[in-house]
Order: structure tokens, then sequence, then C-alpha cells
């Protein structure tokens, strides 16, 4: 007798729900249960999450879904693709702007740096509080 056989969907949704929550291991309940097979409460566990190992009827359903995740993953790695393009582009540019305030340090004399704790002219402390 099979351990499908032997224990009715109640008991087995019982069990696999004791495993579920935590209150029992998978070897807890096959030593509580006296249930032979190892890896029954695996398979129902299967079952009752819609997994059935058997193949379906229909399994057009399922290969939809998976060219679907394909479909998002190449989405995701144009995405990604894109992303690291403009990082690039970015940081060409803030180097750029430092060579340029580089080159107007060293040949016009103008600190161009923003230096830590500069003060605000007055004119533009008068617009701030507008």
């Amino acid at each position: 007798m099979r351990e499908s056989e032997k224990f009715s969907e109640d008991s087995r949704r019982k069990i696999v729900m004791e495993v579920l929550s935590g209150t029992l291991t998978k070897e807890q309940a096959r030593n509580v249960y006296g249930i032979k097979s190892k890896s029954a409460i695996l398979e129902w566990m299967r079952i009752f999450a819609g997994l059935e190992r058997r193949v379906p009827k229909d399994p057009l359903p399922i290969l939809r879904d998976m060219s679907e995740k394909q479909d998002s993953t190449g989405e995701l790695k144009g995405r990604i693709r894109q992303l690291e393009e403009e990082l690039k582009l970015s940081r060409l540019k803030g180097r750029a702007y430092q060579i340029m305030v580089d080159i107007a340090k060293e040949e016009y004399g103008l600190d161009l740096e923003k230096k830590s704790g500069a003060k605000q002219f007055k004119d533009s402390e008068k617009k701030n509080r507008r």
C-alpha cells in the first residue's frame, strides 16, 4: 500500500502544514505518523502547492509562462546594458569637468573648486531669504 493511499487528503494536508509551520521537521513527521517513504511528505508538499510531478494535460500555459520570463529577462539585461552605458558616460563627463577645472587653475590661475565651509555673498543671502 502506497503512503498516499494510507493517509487521507486531510491527514496529508495536516502533516504538510505541521512541517511548513515548523512544528515538526520532515523526519520528525515521518516518525510521529509512521510514514515509511522518505519522499512522501515532499511529494505531498508539491501536490498541495500545485507543482505535481505528473505532466500536466495541457503544458502550453507552463511553456508560455517560461517564454514570458525569458522575455522579461532579456528586457532586464538590455536595461542593465543601457544603465551601464549611462554610468560610463556620466563618469566620462565628471572626468572631463575635473580636467577643465585643473586647466583653469593651471593656465588662468582660477580656483573653481568649492571650498569647504565657504561663506555666501551678502546678496545671495538676501535672495535665499525671499
